[in-house]
């Protein structure tokens, strides 16, 4: 009776003891990427892919591209739900230059960190169209001008009277003329010169019923950054700080460090809520091992601008 009492009693234990391990809950970590490759590709959009674990946390996902490999544009975020296994990530993106290379990379970023995938890139399809426009630069600085010039090609491309237009960030009131009209000189080309961009903005030229693709010029963040050591038995420490213009605040900032030839992150922080005269500030002291180039990168949270970079520091470690 006594066996039989003592059998249960370990059997009850041990059953216990299964269930609570069951319990313990995953820990929370960065959440892990890995940029996949791009699909539906026309000479305007595709869809990029990616695997992301979210790292046992709530995980918002989006793509970086543009023509070179410090992109300038960004996709719509999307969330993903608490995890700790990789899920499938598409993410469609519109508004391309044909005929033209870009450079892509997912971006994860949960309670812990913000995780960047490796570039890849793709190009867009080359077609022959009435009406082609390019923008530069794109991305423009915060407040910087650009210029949008093209080619009316076909019968009746000299001295034809082209619109420009534009449609400004959610992209939802729908293109209105900028400016004057323009002629096209004999060749069918012209030039339209836009003193300000202060928010990502569809542009477009229109002659008559022919009408151009939409390009969209974004507006990137003007980020300043300045950094200060001070090292304590041999505790090396850098402060960071800076400012971000227009002001964002909660953005993510992501402090990287250049190692060979790739830029690492090596910390992060997140833009103070308080902001004067539209510029909102940022601020975080880390430990560094090793001196070298650093910048920092702040990833917005609205959809009227992208992500920018400030200039190259240089800490040094006597």
């Amino acid at each position: 009776m006594h066996r039989i009492r003592r059998g249960l009693l370990v059997g009850a234990v041990a059953a216990a003891t299964s269930c609570a391990l069951l319990a313990v809950p995953a820990l929370a970590a960065a959440p892990g990427v890995a940029t996949g490759g791009a699909s539906a590709v026309t000479y305007q959009s595709a869809t990029l892919s990616a695997a992301v674990n979210p790292g046992g946390e709530a995980t918002e996902v989006y793509f970086q591209y543009g023509t070179t490999n410090t992109y300038g544009a960004q996709s719509a975020p999307t969330a993903l739900p608490v995890g700790s296994k990789a899920v499938a990530v598409s993410i469609p993106i519109a508004g391309l230059a044909a005929g033209t290379t870009y450079h892509y990379r997912i971006v994860a970023t949960n309670a812990t960190n913000t995780a960047l995938g490796k570039d890849r890139s793709f190009a867009t399809a080359k077609i022959p169209l009435s009406l082609a426009i390019t923008a530069a630069p794109n991305p423009v600085p915060y407040g910087g001008a650009v210029t949008v010039e093209g080619t009316l090609s076909g019968t009746g491309s000299a001295n034809a009277v082209v619109y420009l237009q534009a449609d400004p960030f959610p992209y939802t009131a729908g293109f209105v003329n900028v400016g004057n009209p323009e002629l096209t000189l004999a060749n069918g080309s012209f030039v339209f010169n836009v003193l300000a961009v202060a928010m990502n903005t569809q542009y477009r030229v229109v002659s008559g019923s022919v009408g151009s693709v939409a390009v969209v010029v974004s507006s990137a963040l003007s980020v300043s950054l300045h950094a200060r050591l001070t090292t304590t038995h041999n505790r090396h420490m850098v402060s960071f700080g800076g400012t971000i213009a227009p002001a964002e605040p909660s953005a993510r900032i992501a402090f990287e460090r250049l190692v060979g030839t790739a830029w690492k992150v090596v910390g992060g922080t997140v833009a103070r809520i308080s902001a004067n005269n539209g510029v909102g500030s940022f601020a975080k002291t880390i430990r560094i091992y090793q001196g070298g180039f650093f910048r920092a990168l702040v990833l917005p949270v609205e959809g009227a601008h992208v992500s920018g970079y400030s200039q190259t520091v240089l800490v040094r470690i006597k």
